[in-house]
């Protein structure tokens, strides 16, 4: 490995001209492909599944059989002063923002209060009638608002779905048309809406209105994305140019360690582009992910020259004897972590194995830029400057480095029980972690957007649906009464749980008809006694020129018919356990419909199902990799097991404590448990190699462990303050998977500081102690 090592410096320095010209060529190739084909953002549900995946095609049968399925709705709350929404002026908003939203290109179908149509009969003739005939002459006659009151009371249809039950509250419910993989038309529809709304200075005349639906959902996450990536990364950049400063003293210092990063960057994300990978909910999260692993790995490198440029050795021997000294630890750190990320991909979800396979990359890619341009650049460097070379012999983290080993094997015991305890604790507490990987938890509680869907959950029990497709087993088998019968005992069942509202189906629609047929009777509010009924009930409803044509309840064939029941906003694991619920109960009473769960609200909860069994798969599939890297590095099963331990456990506590504290994790703490565990890992590799290594001469137990901090102490603390301080600006970003994996990441990296530094140093103390000659062929040659 020296051999290696030496050659490899030797190439890099002798040929650092032709080194920075290729990073340039590399940089300027990646830029150009992400400006020709930058990445879109997507947050659309089927993103995350994997073709031929169950959810994912009962989802694609749904829009097969019934059309368009998502949903956008206006809440709308009557003035205080105003008795109800049936006020001359409110309708007229309606009508309006009805109009707009029928006139927009994306739109398919709206329904409102200001177009509501009713059925019944007039002189024993059965019609279909708009609820108001003329909004412009609304506010001249006051008993066309009576008269619509008192029908709108009648309508089973439009209560608790249109309009409240207590009539002080509407929506307007719009379908837009669905396009595969693409959130752009999301973000135009729901602009043009807001700017409208904005526009008309609706809120000013005292009304309160309210936005929800996937659209809306999709429009907050690429604007907020947006927002969050325009200041997050910058500010970043800044705390860390200051931390570099402030470590290094110098200002070459303080710009060198960008050329790693934003090679790294820039390359990767080329790479993004150029395999078409979306902006989602994970790679949004890369870019800091790469800064904060670019500057870490940096860091050590830097500290590595000017440590030997501060003993007087020539600018171009120190920028060899750094890449010998770092080829190998730099490798394996290198390698632990793209391991790391890589052991996501076992998470059958496409944007996790997306991210996956981009971090991984870079992990590695900043390896080979770390051992090529930055000691490249570095051999261009001057002289030390008197002030670095005081840091490094006399400043604050020199004498906290030396003073560790001191006081770690005073306190080792100690150490080693609140260890064990910790140890311990986080073991039992982690087993009752809890997944949320609900959409609407990517908004905070605060935010106008958690606010309406609060306000949608108490009014209308939920803009979320789940759907249902019910096979009746034959063409036409939809007017079946034994069938339908069937669908309406399900039907009941789900209206009759908690979480639910009033379901919608073709059902409704023939009692409706049934009862406008017999005169208005309430009493025929019930389903076609016989097949032949239906049919000609169905045909007396088309005949009287509706606007509903019932294409969204019954495929072509009437065969299938659709059942849309709205739910309140609830927890993934909740969500889970209700459809679980729900459709055992289809399936043990009525198998014979082949009923499909399916639904943009199902396919972000099947998300839950896939972090749930990826998220234990992941970690243990990383930690027996990065093990048996440790073993093949050191060569010695305790150097491994010791190496280990102070990079894992405090992920295993900060899962523990999320967990007593009542903290849900989500998506953002795949890439916290696989980024820490690499980064921890990082730091533990160059401590415990500066120790083999000076085993290997012969050192004792103490002498090593001085050796190893004086080495590789100072880049461990000041490595660890980049990461801490910099995620922690994500602490103040706009989604919440960004501040979780700005907490948690600033939390264990804190704790692996500690684990590093203070708990590594006294596990050597105990387990390695002088007692025994340290066996030659166990540790790796360098």
């Amino acid at each position: 490995m020296e051999a290696i090592s030496r050659n490899w410096a030797n190439f890099v320095i002798n040929n650092r001209v032709l080194v920075l010209i290729i990073t340039l060529l590399a940089m300027i190739i990646s830029v150009g492909t992400i400006v020709t084909n930058p990445p879109p953002y997507n947050n659309s549900s089927e993103i995350w599944f994997l073709e031929g995946d169950p959810d994912l095609q009962a989802f694609y049968e749904m829009q097969e059989k019934f059309g368009d399925s998502e949903y956008m709705a206006v809440g709308i709350a009557a003035r205080p002063e105003d008795k109800d929404v049936f006020e001359p002026e409110t309708i007229k908003m309606i009508a309006m923002i009805t109009e707009m939203l029928e006139d927009h290109e994306i739109v398919t179908q709206v329904r409102s209060l200001s177009k509501y149509q009713y059925t019944h009969n007039d002189n024993d003739m059965m019609t279909t009638d708009d609820l108001f005939e003329d909004i412009d002459v609304i506010d001249e006659n006051p008993q066309i608002m009576d008269d619509a009151r008192q029908i709108i009371l009648g309508e089973r249809l439009a209560l608790d779905n249109v309009v409240s039950s207590d009539l002080k509250h509407t929506r307007i419910v719009a379908r837009t048309e669905y396009i595969a993989g693409e959130n752009e038309h999301k973000v135009k529809v729901v602009t043009d809406l807001m700017n409208f709304l904005e526009d008309k200075g609706y809120k000013n005349q005292g009304y309160e209105l309210h936005l929800a639906g996937v659209q809306v959902f999709g429009e907050r996450f690429e604007t907020l994305s947006k927002k969050d990536q325009a200041w997050i990364n910058p500010t970043m950049s800044l705390i860390m140019i200051f931390i570099l400063f402030f470590t290094f003293r110098s200002i070459g210092g303080m710009l060198f360690p960008w050329i790693v990063i934003g090679s790294c960057i820039a390359i990767t994300t080329g790479i993004q582009a150029a395999f078409g990978f979306a902006f989602t909910a994970m790679t949004t999260a890369l870019a800091p992910t790469l800064m904060i692993i670019g500057m870490g790995v940096s860091v050590h490198v830097m500290n590595e020259f000017y440590n030997l440029r501060s003993k007087d050795i020539s600018v171009r021997d120190a920028a060899i004897k750094t890449i010998e000294n770092l080829l190998q630890p730099i490798f394996f750190t290198a390698l632990t972590t793209s391991i790391g990320f890589a052991a996501l991909a076992v998470t059958e979800l496409v944007p996790v194995r997306e991210y996956a396979a981009l971090a991984s990359s870079a992990s590695l890619i900043i390896f080979i830029f770390s051992m090529t341009a930055l000691p490249a650049v570095l051999s261009y460097s001057k002289k030390i400057s008197k002030r670095t070379q005081k840091a490094y012999q006399s400043d604050w983290a020199t004498k906290l480095t030396n003073a560790i080993p001191k006081f770690t094997y005073k306190n080792r015991k100690l150490i080693g029980i609140v260890s064990l305890i910790v140890f311990v604790f986080s073991i039992f507490t982690v087993a009752n972690i809890r997944v949320d990987s609900n959409v609407v938890r990517y908004f905070k509680q605060d935010s106008w957007i958690s606010k309406d869907m609060q306000y949608f959950d108490d009014t209308f029990k939920g803009i979320a649906n789940i759907e249902y497709i019910l096979d009746s087993g034959s063409e036409g088998g939809a007017k079946d009464p034994v069938f339908l019968k069937k669908v309406e005992t399900f039907e009941t069942y789900l209206e009759e749980l908690t979480e639910s509202e009033k379901a919608t189906t073709l059902l409704d629609f023939l009692k409706q008809i049934r009862q406008a047929f017999t005169g208005d009777n309430e009493e025929y509010y019930l389903l076609p006694e016989n097949s032949d009924m239906s049919a000609q009930l169905l045909l007396m409803y088309e005949n009287t020129g509706p606007e509903e044509d019932l294409s969204d309840l019954k495929d072509f064939d009437n065969r299938y018919v659709r059942l849309t029941l709205p739910i309140v906003n609830m927890t993934s694991n909740v969500m889970l356990k209700f459809m679980n619920k729900t459709d055992k109960y289809v399936q043990e009473n009525f198998g014979e419909m082949n009923a499909k769960l399916t639904g943009p609200t199902v396919m972000f909860a099947a998300q839950e199902k896939y972090v749930n069994e990826g998220l234990p798969k992941s970690f243990a599939l990383a930690l027996t990799l990065i093990g048996l890297s440790f073993f093949i590095l050191f060569r010695s099963a305790k150097y491994g097991v010791l190496a280990l331990i102070p990079s894992v456990v405090p992920i295993i506590m900060a899962g523990g404590v999320a967990t007593l504290i009542g903290i849900d994790l989500d998506l953002g703490t795949l890439i916290v448990g696989a980024m820490t565990m690499g980064i921890a890992v990082d730091d533990a590799i160059h401590v415990v190699s500066r120790y083999v290594i000076a085993r290997r001469r012969g050192l004792g137990t103490d002498n090593a462990v001085r050796e190893a901090m004086n080495e590789a102490g100072r880049a461990v603390i000041f490595t660890s303050i980049i990461l801490v301080i910099g995620f922690g600006t994500m602490l103040f970003a706009s989604l919440t998977p960004f501040i979780n994996i700005g907490l948690f990441t600033a939390v264990i990296m804190g704790l692996a500081l500690i684990g590093d530094l203070i708990v590594l140093p006294a596990l050597l103390y105990i387990f390695d102690n002088d007692e025994g000659e340290l066996v030659e062929s166990r540790v790796a040659t360098t």
